[in-house]
């Protein structure tokens, strides 16, 4: 246990470093953009939420991207992999620290947005008149609470869905290139990339509009029950892919020098 949480703290820091970079940026953009308005003649004090709104789905993606490529990279160097710890036990620590750093990125954005939102409380009421009785409405219909858990572990379940995916092609591609003469590597790793890419894309489709369908019954209907069929796919999708990327990493996956 002791070696275990020292390799998750070994592995969490670069990555809590990343994600600070990210909040930087974040808050630069804020800034930057408060001293634009305010030299246009154009701030007020709702301002800072609206901008944080427009851009605030960028530090996720660039995030999500920043820790898929930390995830790929820890497993394919030679330094963790000669750690006297198993593959499995290194692949659930490297998905784990990459998504403890994803949910602390969540919650800074989250007291951001708290933030902004006390900020510019009194001009926002003019600005979207009615909206907390539309909610107090909506909040008798449905639990709004359990819908916002219920929202993040669905998050929380696409987070590793798209890592799992994401680690399955590159172990694909990195064992099928091991066993080809150098000539024929680009043309099959090209190959598996296109079909994996139009597969991900039809999953990824279908899993949006499962979701989106979900969620407007939950709303709707208040059976909010029904979105945890999502979640239970793409759990039973994440443990498979993980026993398929455990098997091909000690199998045929051969690390790389520093």
């Amino acid at each position: 246990m002791t070696k275990s949480w020292a390799l998750f703290k070994q592995l969490s820091w670069p990555r809590f470093v990343l994600m600070n970079w990210v909040v930087a940026f974040e808050l630069l953009m804020l800034v930057i953009s408060g001293l634009w308005q305010a030299i246009m003649g154009d701030f007020h004090a709702y301002t800072p939420f609206f901008t944080l709104c427009g851009f605030m789905m960028i530090p996720g993606v660039v995030s999500l991207v920043m820790l898929a490529v930390q995830n790929e990279r820890t497993v394919m160097t030679e330094t963790y992999r000669l750690i006297p710890i198993s593959d499995w036990k290194l692949y659930l620590l490297n998905l784990g620290a990459s998504l403890a750093n994803q949910i602390y990125l969540w919650l800074v954005q989250g007291i951001l947005f708290g933030i902004t939102l006390l900020i510019g409380y009194n001009s926002l009421g003019k600005v979207f008149n009615g909206v907390p009785e539309g909610l107090s409405q909506l909040n008798s219909e449905v639990n709004l609470v359990q819908l916002g858990l219920t929202a993040v572990v669905v998050g929380i379940m696409a987070l590793l869905l798209i890592w799992s995916t994401i680690s399955l092609v590159h172990f694909v591609t990195n064992a099928a290139s091991s066993f080809l003469p150098r000539f024929r590597q680009g043309v099959v790793n090209v190959i598996i990339y296109i079909g994996v890419m139009l597969i991900a894309l039809r999953l990824v489709s279908a899993l949006i509009g499962g979701l989106s369908f979900l969620s407007s019954q939950a709303i709707n209907g208040g059976v909010i029950d029904n979105m945890w069929v999502g979640v239970a796919v793409m759990a039973i999708v994440i443990l498979a892919e993980g026993a398929l990327n455990v098997w091909i990493l000690s199998k045929w996956v051969e690390p790389k020098l520093d």
